[in-house]
């Protein structure tokens, strides 16, 4: 199948994606869409990104994205890209007020000048809602932020939650050494444990309300100058083991600051940039892909 897309590349953080919106014109097949995710994303041979979201007509929503990362896989959420989705969307509607599905339900964003405060809902944390991702046997009703995990020769003791994307989280006192690639990747790579794959959070406590924090994405297979999930997951996850004071938490990543709050009943407001870098347009053939 050949394509002739007009597309726009945006950032969150430094989290880079490319947009094509298809809500008016032909829904490209999903089969397609894995093909032009591999090929696009490419930092050599394509546009470069580390996915490409397809925007939809959706019922009660502005708009649905769909995210498909870099081996061809679809994510079922992304912070740093539902801002840039947003921005988008504000543009094009000419609304501050964005409602967006995803494959993690309806999230209602609100546009701020340059950021972006995202609905993210409540964090998982029970063993029910992370079974999908972990075939650790248990009760249902299991927190799992206390999970043993063999990595690299050592044993690590991380915690597990789903802020829309499944997220293991282990603290580190040293965030710049943090060997989060090797890490990530033996992590990933156990598909008899974790069989979706696994994003992989080093964290350190900076100060009362302030962390700083380095992903490991699945689907990327590579550290990422951030992640929006990541950094909700690291805060909750300090909230809930009390290494951090009550109140929004200003999370660093490689690419720039997120704040994450959360209120009295688990739910989670994220806060940060989202850019556009430039326009292009784009044709190639999926035929051998």
């Amino acid at each position: 199948m050949r394509y002739n897309f007009e597309f726009i590349k945006y950032q969150g953080c430094g989290n880079d994606f490319v947009l094509i919106d298809e809500m008016k014109n032909p829904v490209t097949p999903d089969s397609d869409r894995s093909k032009l995710s591999r090929i696009l994303c490419d930092r050599h041979f394509g546009i470069g990104a580390d996915g490409i979201f397809f925007i939809e007509q959706a019922k009660d929503a502005d708009g649905s994205m769909r995210l498909f990362e870099q081996d061809g896989g679809e994510a079922d959420m992304c912070g740093n890209e539902i801002r840039c989705v947003a921005s988008y969307l504000s543009k094009k509607l000419q609304k501050d007020d964005i409602r967006i599905l995803t494959r993690d339900g309806v999230k209602r964003v609100l546009r701020l000048g340059n950021d972006y405060r995202v609905q993210m809902g409540p964090v998982r944390t029970q063993r029910r809602d992370l079974s999908k991702y972990i075939t650790d046997e248990g009760n249902g009703s299991d927190i799992l932020l206390d999970l043993q995990v063999n990595a690299t020769g050592k044993i690590m003791m991380g915690s597990l939650v789903n802020t829309g994307e499944p997220h293991l989280v282990f603290r580190t006192e040293n965030l710049a050494t943090a060997d989060v690639k090797s890490i990530g990747e033996e992590i990933n790579h156990d598909r008899k444990r974790f069989p979706h794959g696994m994003n992989v959070n080093f964290m350190q406590v900076i100060g009362s309300h302030e962390i700083s924090n380095r992903t490991y994405e699945r689907g990327v297979y590579d550290e990422t100058m951030a992640c929006g999930t990541g950094a909700t997951a690291s805060a909750v996850v300090s909230l809930l083991l009390h290494l951090l004071e009550p109140g929004p938490i200003k999370v660093n990543t490689r690419g720039g600051s997120i704040t994450i709050e959360v209120d009295g009943k688990g739910n989670v407001q994220m806060t940060g940039p989202a850019s556009e870098v430039f326009e292009g347009r784009v044709t190639m053939d999926t035929h051998g892909q």
